[in-house]
């Protein structure tokens, strides 16, 4: 398919005038026969949260493993496309979120951290969004807990491939809640491989789009990432990458920022 993925991150301005660690986490993978999984997480720093960086990244592999799984299961791409379609936002987001629970509850009993708290205490403590991405050369899965964008941008459009809920302020959906399969967006996207390239999916954590005074300036923005791309190459865009977006946060909103570029050429 020719699809390149690669992505940065940038350390919030006012996060890093605190003291406070990154949050955010990103992983991706060159799968078989041209598939990449790709996850990106926020986790969310407040102090009911003191482990949500860690939670971030169980997160990533939570979904990728899974998603890995699930692909490795079916022999033919379209019995996995059924099942996404119909389960994705159900039994798969259930599993995630299970799975997921799970392995913070391991993870702070490992660390041999306090567990008078009660379980719904202890996994908030490591609370975090997911964003998740399936690309294969026939359709496209994405998942979608809490706040981020994930965006498919060519030469005629920026457009979200799933649109979330929306809370209000700086509130957010997460994996850590009761029940927060409940608050998982799915969305297939079917197409062919050679259609309209060069293209791109970005996934992204809030702190980018919010570092723009608008919807439509964050939308330009990230259509000048694909022009600049198409202009002077993959690794030209990765060597600048970091720097771009610290300045982002530094002008905007002072959040982490995480974007990942998966661009089909």
């Amino acid at each position: 398919m020719g699809i390149t993925v690669f992505g940065e991150w940038a350390q919030g301005a006012s996060h890093n005038q605190r003291g406070i660690e990154w949050q955010d986490h990103f992983r991706k993978i060159d799968y078989i026969k041209g598939t990449k999984i790709v996850a990106v997480a926020d986790g969310h720093g407040s102090e009911k949260c003191p482990y949500s960086a860690e939670g971030a990244k169980l997160a990533t592999r939570v979904f990728c493993s899974l998603i890995a799984r699930y692909y490795e299961s079916y022999e033919d791409s379209r019995d996995l496309l059924m099942f996404l379609s119909r389960e994705g936002e159900v039994k798969l987001s259930r599993t995630i979120e299970n799975t997921w629970k799970e392995e913070v509850l391991d993870l702070h009993r490992r660390e041999g951290r306090d567990m008078e708290p009660d379980r719904d205490q202890i996994i908030m403590m490591y609370g975090t969004t997911l964003l998740g991405l399936m690309i294969t050369d026939s359709f496209v899965f994405s998942l979608q807990i809490g706040d981020g964008d994930i965006l498919y941008i060519d030469k005629a459009s920026v457009s979200p491939l799933i649109e979330s809920d929306k809370l209000l302020g700086v509130e957010t959906h997460s994996l850590s809640t009761r029940e927060a399969w409940k608050n998982a967006v799915t969305g297939i996207y079917k197409r062919e491989a050679e259609e309209n390239k060069p293209y791109m999916y970005l996934l992204s954590t809030d702190g980018f789009s919010n570092s723009f005074a608008s919807r439509d300036a964050y939308y330009r923005t990230c259509r000048e990432y694909y022009d600049m791309i198409g202009k002077h190459g993959i690794k030209v865009i990765k060597e600048h990458l970091k720097a771009w977006l610290t300045e982002t946060s530094a002008l905007g909103c002072g959040d982490d920022i995480t974007t990942v570029f998966a661009y089909a050429q």
